[in-house]
């Protein structure tokens, strides 16, 4: 994949009265790192101003609302994708990136537990997905230049009266990859084992159909091989610190962790006298968010309407699909067993190619999410970039990605934008695990795309070595 450069981020969220249809003077903080990427996995900007701010190279301007009548407004907003994938290929097969948009409202001026998740509807510019929780517009539809999209919003779905002075709506957008349909191998070299009723057992495995699934699983449990949505990077402390602040303050505190302070890079801060919606803030805005627990993993992808996604996606998403032949590639970006020569990057010595890995006595922590994408040497050599053949960052090395495993038989449903997700994802002691190693592990064992040496991690709790990659059903 090409060379990636950003250097800008936001660095909070606000909210003051909007009038329907007009813009007013808001300016989002942003800070430059030279040449190191910036990346804000979700970022909201508040109707009724006038705004620049960028995350995964994404920016949203000019958020206007206009009340149309009948139960209806229309969110009108400026979206601009630098570096967009377009439409590629992988083995003949066409993909792209999107951006996910979708909108939280308030009735009551923002105030404490007042954010919800907003209903779309057709009319816009941009079409809803079918459960109208959000969108998918393609990164170069909007492009370095940008462009302006208008949503639907169905308020009186939403049992709203009426809009007035003390509405409020933040538009949030997150990155994501197109993964396409089609076939692939899964576990590779057969180092899966078959604990967790792993699909295929103790051998490599060609995934050519729906009907492919684990034993017992209910039909159309994603399997990888029809195409799904997945975060082209892991949820970064900013992008956390955002959740954090649209959710009420009693859910806020149990999804936050305080004991991690300063711990292994975890940058969060809780401010109690700031007011709602700003409480929780970071200096690390874009390196990778661990300290995630099970339970935090479901509650930020049901507040996004998203979804966990389960090990047969990680392998798809990170080996690549082939449509005639096997892709049994060893690692997201080939077969070439990485080495650690090392680097200062993010405050401390971690690996330079390929992947954050080893790093045990040096930087200790998760780096900037999409780092690897951002050095002037992929543009000669791709593959030290890391990323798999989709443009998907980090599957290997930095954090343990959370996901679905081949023993939960239920299909995970998409979430429905509350923090209370659907009942079809496991909970925290069956049915689920991780995969994709992490900054700490000392050797490339784990990078491997089909290692499964915690796929069955029943651990409730949190770790330094644990986050988040959002997916979503098509």
């Amino acid at each position: 994949m090409r060379n990636e450069m950003r250097n800008v981020s936001p660095t909070g969220i606000n909210s003051v009265p909007i009038t329907s249809g007009k813009n007013g003077n808001y300016t989002w903080g942003i800070r430059g790192l030279g040449n190191l990427v910036l990346l804000i996995g979700v970022i909201c900007v508040i109707c009724g101003f006038s705004s620049t701010v960028f995350a995964n190279a994404v920016s949203v301007s000019n958020v206007r609302r206009t009340d149309i009548g009948g139960g209806l407004a229309t969110v009108e907003f400026r979206l601009a994708q630098q570096n967009p994938f377009g439409n590629v290929s992988f083995d003949s097969v066409a993909f792209s990136d999107y951006i996910w948009v979708f909108v939280k409202f308030s009735e009551t001026s923002g105030a404490d537990g007042s954010w919800r998740h907003a209903t779309l509807a057709a009319g816009g510019t941009v079409t809803p997905v079918t459960d109208n929780l959000g969108a998918f517009i393609r990164a170069s539809d909007a492009g370095p230049a940008g462009a302006n999209f208008t949503l639907r919003w169905n308020y009186s779905a939403d049992s709203v009266a009426a809009i007035n002075s003390n509405t409020r709506i933040k538009v949030a957008v997150t990155e994501m990859v197109d993964v396409p349909t089609g076939s692939f191998i899964y576990d590779a070299g057969g180092i899966g084992g078959t604990l967790y009723n792993n699909y295929g057992g103790t051998s490599a495995i060609t995934v050519s159909a729906t009907t492919d699934i684990p034993t017992g699983a209910s039909a159309g449990w994603p399997n990888g091989y029809t195409g799904f949505y997945l975060a082209k990077y892991e949820i970064s402390q900013q992008q956390y610190c955002d959740f954090l602040n649209t959710i009420s303050s009693t859910d806020a505190t149990s999804r936050y962790d305080a004991a991690g302070y300063n711990t292994r890079g975890y940058r969060i801060y809780y401010n109690s006298g700031s007011p709602y919606g700003s409480r929780y803030y970071t200096d690390a805005q874009n390196r990778g968010c661990a300290f995630l627990s099970w339970d935090d993993t479901c509650a930020y992808n049901s507040w996004a309407a998203l979804r966990p996604m389960t090990e047969m996606e990680f392998e798809k998403a990170a080996r690549g699909g082939r449509q005639g032949g096997a892709n049994a590639r060893t690692y997201p970006w080939g077969n070439t067993e990485p080495v650690s020569p090392t680097a200062t990057i993010d405050g401390g010595t971690h690996s330079l190619y390929y992947a954050n890995y080893g790093n045990i006595a040096g930087g200790e922590k998760p780096i900037l999410v999409g780092w690897y994408l951002s050095q002037n040497y992929a543009a000669s050599n791709p593959a030290v970039t890391g990323a798999s053949v989709y443009g998907i960052a980090d599957l290997a090395g930095n954090v343990w990605e959370h996901l679905v495993n081949c023993d939960w038989a239920t299909v995970p449903l998409n979430g429905n934008g509350t923090t209370t997700w659907p009942a079809s994802w496991p909970g925290a002691a069956a049915g689920k695990g991780l995969r994709g190693s992490n900054w700490g592990s000392d050797d490339a064992v784990s990078l491997r795309v089909s290692d499964r040496s915690n796929a069955g991690w029943a651990n409730a709790g949190r770790s330094s070595s644990v986050g988040i990659r959002p997916a979503r059903t098509k």
